[in-house]
């Protein structure tokens, strides 16, 4: 371009002449500064969206240039799917989506024997399959309507559960699948799965639990020669032992702590151990079932403040000790929670129609009576649900007793049997009971003078579609809902320790006597030299009577000779 017939422009404070070239090459310079935050330049982007204008030439560009614009940039930070070697994985992201990945196929392998290709025809539907199905509660829905209520896990961990859920059902001898909860751990979670076994393995379980409790004795005739043999052996090596002729100490003491009453365990499928509880740290990981819990193991748990490590098999320091590792705590203290926070509208359970009212009363003394859902609930009003005295709400879980069993034990009735003690000795022990089944919330001990429930609305606008909430002040963490139509649920996401004023451990049994008190291993003063000298003269062996006698005529004898 020629300048030469350009009036001449001078540039404000400067006498120079404009030069386009590198006005152009200024400007293409500041269109090239990089963004600080991505390192992009706007020069680039220009280029790119031109670039892209011309390849597609969408109609109307100018009307939404900014979402053009936008769609471009977004682009950029899309990763490249096509070359899988380039987006780089941590190998803990790896084992991850592995483990889901697998858990997906044997998920969805199971359901194509289930589901048919649209050109086939519909087949038979079989009942007996469909009744031998294992049952898995929605936790979907369930979630869904927690989640109303302000609790509930998030919409992909509850997707990843239930698929877990599934899998849970198809590897493992099962007839329901419940989620029962999240324990938080300092290492890892827990999630866990409440399961009733089927017919089959329930009956294995029984089989192995009684061969355990009452194993078999040797018969009459083995048993006497069998101790004969014993006690010749033992008496030959007493013989051919050399003698000792160390001074003898005192008898070593006998010990006169007589240890309580051994208090078995519930058999499987009743009381604590009703249900079968399974867990694993995430999902994808293999179900562990947990072991069932003893009495033991539950009144010890009730003295210990402990949280969870996510390790099944770490160590349980505490005092009192506890009798197994971390899975056996996890396990004592999921039938604490249970008992204490499985609740539900009154009339959602019933104890069925078909069972003798005295049966019904005996099974309550008891504390082991079965209860299924009741056909014909219809739910409560809004204001009933939310009602502060908690009136409508129920106890469906079965009450705990000190003894760490639901059902109570007369350890008379076994002594007796056993024949250990004589009658006269056996202490008369009242028996325990507890509230019985569907017990009012109303009727739970205040926590600091509140209530031990605290309910709310998930809406107050659109009270059609509201929900009840309540939430365990115990136990924190526990929560249910109800609907005013057909549904309830229970759940526990916590940190599995009980709310309490403080722990406090418990002090140490007092110092048992190493010896019965007596002059043999008490304290004597030193006796005094008048003392010594007279235990010695009293203690001096007598002289006889026929050497006093030849000593008294010889010293005669000498006196007349001199």
């Amino acid at each position: 371009m020629d300048f030469m017939n350009e009036p001449d422009i001078i540039a404000a404070n400067e006498n120079v002449m404009p030069d386009i070239n590198n006005d152009l090459i200024l400007a293409k310079n500041f269109l090239k500064k990089q963004s600080a935050s991505t390192g992009d330049t706007l020069y680039d982007h220009l280029v790119d969206m031109v670039h892209r204008l011309l390849t597609e030439q969408p109609p109307n560009v100018v009307d939404y240039l900014e979402q053009f614009s936008w769609d471009v940039k977004k682009d950029k930070l899309r990763p490249n799917f096509d070359s899988l070697k380039d987006v780089y994985k941590s190998p803990s992201q790896l084992a991850a989506v592995r483990k889901v990945n697998e858990m997906f196929k044997i998920v969805r392998n199971s359901n194509k024997t289930e589901t048919q290709d649209e050109d086939e025809e519909e087949p038979v539907l079989d009942l007996e399959e469909e009744a031998d199905k294992p049952k898995i509660a929605d936790l979907i829905e369930h979630n869904h309507n927690f989640r109303q209520c302000g609790f509930g896990l998030p919409e992909h961990e509850c997707f990843a559960v239930y698929i877990a859920l599934n899998m849970l059902a198809i590897k493992e001898p099962v007839a329901s699948v419940r989620f029962f909860g999240k324990i938080f751990g300092t290492k890892k979670n827990y999630y866990i799965a409440e399961t009733e076994l089927n017919e089959e393995e329930l009956e294995k379980q029984i089989k192995e639990f009684e061969d355990k409790e009452n194993p078999e004795e040797e018969s009459e005739e083995e048993a006497p020669e069998i101790a004969d043999e014993n006690k010749q052996m033992l008496e030959e090596e007493e013989r051919a032992k050399p003698k000792d002729l160390r001074p003898k100490l005192p008898p070593v003491p006998t010990p006169t702590h007589v240890p309580p009453p051994r208090i078995p365990p519930e058999r499987p499928g009743q009381g604590v151990n009703k249900k079968v509880f399974y867990a694993c740290n995430s999902p994808g990981d293999e179900w562990v079932r947990l072991p069932d819990v003893t009495p033991d193991q539950i009144r010890v748990a009730r003295q210990t403040i402990r949280c969870m490590t996510g390790d099944l098999d770490a160590e349980v320091i505490s005092f009192p000790v506890f009798s197994g590792c971390e899975r056996n705590f996890l396990r004592a203290q999921l039938a604490r929670v249970q008992a204490a926070t499985a609740v539900s509208p009154h009339g959602f359970y019933t104890f069925g129609s078909g069972e003798e009212e005295e049966d019904i009363d005996m099974a309550e003394d008891m504390g082991d009576l079965e209860f299924n859902p009741n056909a014909f609930y219809e739910g409560h009003t809004l204001r009933d649900l939310a009602d502060p005295a908690l009136t409508s709400w129920v106890h469906h879980g079965r009450h705990i007793l000190q003894q760490g069993r639901t059902i109570w034990w007369n350890t008379r009735a076994d002594a007796e049997e056993n024949g250990e003690e004589e009658e006269d000795e056996i202490p008369t022990v009242e028996p325990e009971r507890g509230p019985p089944l569907f017990t009012s919330l109303a009727e739970d001990d205040p926590v600091c003078g509140a209530r031990a429930w605290a309910v709310r609305t998930s809406s107050t606008l659109v009270r059609a579609r509201a929900l009840v909430a309540v939430r365990s002040i115990v136990w924190p963490g526990a929560f249910a809902y109800a609907t005013t139509g057909k549904m309830s649920e229970c759940m526990y996401v916590g940190w599995g320790v009980k709310q309490g004023a403080g722990y406090a451990p418990p002090p140490l049994p007092a110092p048992r006597d190493e010896y019965p008190p007596g002059p043999e291993v008490m304290e004597m003063p030193d006796p005094t030299v008048d003392e010594e000298e007279a235990y010695r003269i009293a203690h001096l062996p007598p002289q006889p009577l026929s050497a006093e006698g030849e000593e008294g005529e010889s010293t005669e004898e000498e006196e007349e000779e001199d």
